[in-house]
């Protein structure tokens, strides 16, 4: 995990090879899941400017806990340890209310590079998006 400026940071993934280290993928990861997040459903609604994607207002990329026991504590049973869980949490700032969300979970997988959204994660995801209430004129 990177910070980038006042309350923005971003994941960046390396492979290692011995002791040097060089990016594992094109981009960070945490841009990556913004562009997966993005291009799912679940972001319908809500605006992205592409050319920046901290433009969003608060954008937060973390990693989820549990790397190290293959995510025991989320009842997940995934093989060789390869799944990354990340959170991705924005809110827009501006007098129009929009949708933000709050700890919205997809998974990367390291073999593959895809990333993916479990079924399991599908409660959290639903309580994670949130709409602002209508505004009364």
């Amino acid at each position: 995990m990177q910070k980038l400026g006042a309350g923005y940071q971003t994941l960046f993934l390396y492979r290692r090879k011995g002791y040097q280290f060089s990016p594992a993928t094109t981009k960070p990861l945490g841009d990556l899941a913004w562009d997966y997040f993005f291009s799912t459903p679940a972001s319908e609604g809500m605006h992205r400017d592409l050319g920046d994607p901290y433009a969003l207002g608060h954008a937060f990329v973390g990693l989820v806990k549990g790397m190290e026991e293959n995510y025991a504590w989320m009842d997940q049973h995934w093989p060789d340890s390869h799944y990354i869980v990340i959170s991705l949490s924005f809110d827009t700032q501006g007098e129009k209310p929009s949708p933000w969300i709050e700890g919205w979970r997809c998974v990367y997988d390291l073999k593959t590079g895809a990333f993916s959204v479990p079924p399991d994660f599908a409660e959290n995801n639903a309580k994670a998006i949130k709409n602002p209430p209508p505004q009364s004129n």
